[in-house]
């Protein structure tokens, strides 16, 4: 069975004492009860009591005296350990919640992959011509972001044929007309009839129609 992640126990007894020690209810020089009593009252082992009070004499909030017990050292360390361990808090809250859209992400990731896959396969059955369906990226620094099909004169260069485009927020476009804009990061699924299709496709994405012209 896996172990369930969250705060130690002794360690929210620890923030707890030191709340307790904050707010006055336990003021310096206080003796705090046995660890047994603790233990009874936050309805754990003795021994995770002493791991809580442990912690605060390393971080010099309590002090313990052999044959006596533990007394309350200083408030201002205990605010000290408080300020510190809530600002950890809030960085691994930070971390977890970028851990859940990274996970977000990936899932998305897999079902674009698997939409494209589908998309490759209907168009395969539908099709009675021996093409092949291709993906492509529009580099960040493409000249054709921010353009629309009708001004990149796509298919005209590359004999290409767009079957769909995806954004890089995950949302894909089926059968663009001319006025659809592409953008930097957009995947671009095409039917490309050979290799060299492909080859004029990334050369297009990267260069467009001025190498075109400069290669006549």
């Amino acid at each position: 069975m896996a172990k369930e992640r969250g705060t130690p126990r002794y360690l929210k007894i620890a923030q707890d004492i030191c709340g307790k020690i904050m707010n006055g209810e336990y003021p310096e020089g206080t003796l705090l009860k046995g660890r047994s009593i603790l233990g009874a009252a936050y309805g754990v082992s003795p021994e995770t009591v002493r791991k809580a009070l442990n912690l605060l004499e390393k971080e010099k909030v309590v002090s313990s005296k052999r044959g006596v017990g533990v007394f309350v050292e200083s408030v201002l360390h205990a605010q000290q350990f408080a300020s510190r361990w809530k600002s950890e808090t809030q960085i691994s809250a930070k971390y977890k919640n970028l851990e859940a859209l990274l996970n977000e992400k990936k899932a998305l990731d897999a079902k674009i992959n698997d939409a494209i896959d589908d998309m490759k396969d209907s168009f395969r059955y539908q099709s009675n011509e021996a093409v092949k369906l291709s993906e492509a990226d529009v580099p960040e620094d493409s000249w054709i972001d921010g353009k629309t099909l009708l001004e990149t004169r796509f298919g005209n260069y590359t004999t290409a044929t767009i079957v769909a485009v995806v954004g890089a927020d995950g949302i894909a476009k089926c059968s663009p007309g001319p006025k659809f804009v592409l953008h930097a990061g957009d995947k671009i699924i095409f039917v490309a009839r050979d290799e060299l299709t492909f080859d004029r496709v990334l050369s297009y994405l990267t260069y467009g129609l001025m190498q075109e012209g400069e290669s006549k």
